[in-house]
């Protein structure tokens, strides 16, 4: 049988694990920016395809018809 003591070690130790994982996570965002000739957007997310994704939709809600945003960087 497994101890008290043992069990509140190794709940211990998963939630130092869980926290150093979630942390990781937060920390390798991805960063991009889009620009068009007139407007520019940004946009952070965890996933590079859906940080492209939200930089172009916030440049091209800015930009004037017509024109087309490009993504400029992502980091």
């Amino acid at each position: 049988m497994i101890s008290s003591r043992r069990i509140a070690r190794l709940a211990g130790l998963a939630g130092l694990l869980l926290a150093a994982s979630a942390y990781e996570a937060a920390a390798a965002s991805w960063y991009c920016t889009a620009h068009s000739p007139h407007a520019s957007g940004w946009g952070k997310s965890p996933n590079l395809g859906i940080a492209k994704r939200i930089a172009l939709n916030e440049c091209a809600v800015r930009t004037r018809r017509g024109k087309v945003c490009r993504i400029t960087s992502c980091r």
